[in-house]
């Protein structure tokens, strides 16, 4: 089919493919990027579209009679879009607060940076495990996942039988609950040795009161917890890669939900 060459019925149906792998580019990791031009994410939606458009033109679409169903049909593919979007951020999500826990324990709790991505601010830490899952999300082609799992999703929901208040908010709320278990997984090594550390300052403090424990503390912390954050690097890697892998497993159940 020339996909420059459409009808109307099948224009329609290029639009749903459109508009969802479009609201996937925009908050998907890195390519939903503000530092991305939007021309560039224009032209990779579009790339995209044609490429997954005669893969899934024979699957069952909506037939809208109206303005108003066609928006309401584009609007569900876009809800769609984002949660696949939503699914793959939530991993760094994890790493941004795991960082963030583990400078507040160091005492860089105020020494902030501006991350590219969200152009907001970020603990130093946070923003290097963050460059870290960046390099691991391309190293394992992570971003191959959420291209399949946009392509899966003409094959595994039913357009006519979408229901977002069946068990689909269960099910996101419990992705987003267990980010907080992913970030306190990455953060417990460091955050453990920063604790003993801190009872064993205080018994110093309470054996040899005429030592200032904050002012050797506080050089203290910063050096046994940056040398632990290079010595948990491996951990980390190991951690955020197998949360990579299984992203697959987390879109379908989403898909599935719907």
């Amino acid at each position: 089919m020339d996909i420059l060459n459409l009808n109307w019925a099948e224009f329609e149906r290029f639009l749903f493919v459109f508009f969802r792998v479009g609201a996937m580019i925009i908050f998907v990791p890195i390519l939903g990027s503000r530092q991305i031009p939007s021309i560039m994410k224009i032209g990779l939606m579009l790339f995209l579209s044609m490429i997954i458009f005669p893969l899934v033109q024979d699957r069952p679409m909506p037939e809208p009679k109206g303005l108003f169903e066609l928006s309401k049909f584009l609007m569900a593919d876009v809800t769609i879009g984002l949660g696949i979007a939503y699914i793959s951020r939530l991993i760094f999500t994890a790493v941004q607060v795991a960082g963030t826990i583990v400078d507040f324990q160091m005492g860089f709790g105020v020494v902030n940076v501006i991350d590219p991505q969200t152009e907001t601010q970020v603990s130093v830490t946070a923003q290097l495990q963050n460059i870290l899952a960046i390099l691991i999300f391309l190293a394992i082609d992570a971003h191959h996942y959420i291209i399949q799992a946009i392509v899966e999703s003409f094959f595994v929901i039913n357009p006519f039988e979408i229901n977002f208040a069946s068990i689909t908010p269960e099910y996101v709320l419990h992705l987003f609950t267990a980010t907080f278990t992913i970030a306190v997984k990455i953060a417990a090594p460091i955050m453990a040795i920063l604790f003993f550390l801190s009872v064993g300052l205080g018994l110093v403090a309470r054996t040899v009161p005429q030592m200032n424990v904050f002012i050797v503390g506080f050089p203290l912390q910063i050096g046994v917890g940056l040398l632990m954050v290079g010595l948990s690097i491996s951990f980390f890697t190991i951690l955020v890669e197998n949360e990579m892998h299984a992203m697959p497993v987390k879109f379908m159940g989403f898909m599935r939900g719907l």
